[in-house]
């Protein structure tokens, strides 16, 4: 009975100690590598690189260390070309100078008696005093007896004897002529003979004039001009061909946004002329351009403005690294993360970063990106460098020391 009861006793010590021992096996798996190195003694950069790469997800989710630098860029620019074109249609404007009868009467009496004196009135208007020149009176003489007075506006313009029949032209000075005019027919004094009277009976009058018709001697052209365009515009040329005679033509003259670039009479057989004018008289947005002639027709084509644009010159952001963050990057006990905020999450973002002379792409519609920069970082000063493939709204760069 004694042999059986040391048996039990030991079958049960033995049991015992078989838990005890899966008990600490199981503490030893499931506690943390770097523990369970120190524990057993074992040496824990070894442990550590045994696990050489990280994930972007692990990269993204590991805790900061340090934080090696943080800016607010703002909007990024990024420009696909150098030069910026707007063309614009043919310009066509003229000016026509007509020959018009401004106004016309049947028939003008005027007598001068001792006893009756009447005067023929004719009245006129200018309606574009500006551009009407060369007025002229015509009319035919019916009857005369005595001599013809005209006076305009009260003074007098013509005065001479007439014969039955004839017919008469008058011109008048052109600083007499107003808005409002007044013409004054008029048969010469009887003199000593108080028995007699004086007459003069006109038909057909009317006053001519030569009018300019301006409606079509100017153009008006709008042109666009983006936020990054005017923000980056270095040099502006306006281009055209003009075709017109050199002989029949007045000044071109040419504005933009009320400010006149050009004002001569252009070679009109050179191929092209470029006009430079002011980045600054270019605006944001809509902008207008003025084509306009005093006399002639000027028919304009191939009509380009052209914005020469800088060089976009993308910051560059520092930071520095000491000799310990170094070696534990290089010994991947720890790793540099870029993080990259953007302002919205509807359109792509994309385009390159550039880490001390090292490229990497990026291209997501999410609110912010994150990157290894592990492998390319130095010892000391280290550089960087976004440049986006379309214009960039960034809320914030961070570049982080994690473990």
């Amino acid at each position: 009975m004694v042999t059986l009861n040391k048996r039990g006793q030991a079958a049960g010590a033995a049991v015992f100690l078989a838990v005890v021992a899966g008990l600490l096996i199981g503490f030893i798996i499931l506690i943390p590598p770097a523990e369970r190195a120190e524990l057993l003694g074992e040496d824990i950069d070894v442990i550590d690189n045994s696990d050489s790469s990280s994930s972007d997800d692990e990269i993204e989710e590991a805790v900061p260390e340090a934080n090696l630098l943080t800016v607010s860029p703002g909007r990024i620019d990024y420009l696909s070309q150098k030069e910026i074109e707007h063309p614009l249609p043919v310009v066509n404007i003229y000016t026509k100078t007509e020959s018009k009868i401004l106004a016309q009467k049947n028939v003008a009496y005027a007598k001068n008696g001792a006893f009756s004196n009447e005067q023929g009135v004719f009245k006129f208007n200018v309606p574009d005093l500006d551009n009407t020149q060369d007025f002229l009176l015509n009319f035919k003489v019916n009857e005369i007896k005595g001599d013809l007075t005209v006076d305009l506006n009260g003074e007098s313009v013509y005065k001479s004897a007439v014969t039955s029949g004839e017919s008469l032209t008058v011109s008048f000075p052109e600083n007499l002529i107003q808005e409002e005019n007044e013409l004054i027919f008029s048969a010469s004094s009887i003199g000593v003979a108080f028995w007699a009277t004086n007459e003069v009976n006109l038909e057909g009058l009317k006053v001519v004039a030569d009018v300019t018709s301006v409606e079509a001697q100017s153009s008006k052209n709008i042109f666009l001009v983006s936020e990054v365009e005017k923000k980056n515009l270095e040099k502006v040329v306006l281009r055209f061909q003009p075709e017109c005679q050199y002989t029949e033509v007045g000044k071109l003259e040419i504005l933009i946004n009320g400010k006149e670039i050009y004002s001569a009479v252009p070679d009109c057989e050179l191929a092209m002329i470029p006009i430079e004018f002011s980045s600054d008289m270019v605006f944001q947005g809509e902008n207008e351009i003025i084509f306009r002639t005093n006399s002639g027709t000027y028919i304009l084509s191939h009509v380009t403005i052209e914005s020469e644009l800088k060089e976009l010159e993308y910051p560059t952001y520092y930071f520095d690294v000491s000799y310990e963050q170094y070696e534990d990057v290089m010994s991947e006990k720890r790793r540099i993360r870029l993080e990259m905020e953007f302002v919205d999450v509807v359109v792509s973002k994309y385009g390159e970063v550039v880490f001390n002379g090292h490229t990497k792409h990026f291209d997501t519609k999410e609110v912010d990106y994150v990157i290894d920069l592990s492998d390319d970082l130095v010892q000391g000063t280290n550089a960087l460098k976004v440049k986006p493939k379309k214009t960039l709204d960034m809320r914030e760069i961070k570049i982080d020391l994690v473990k």
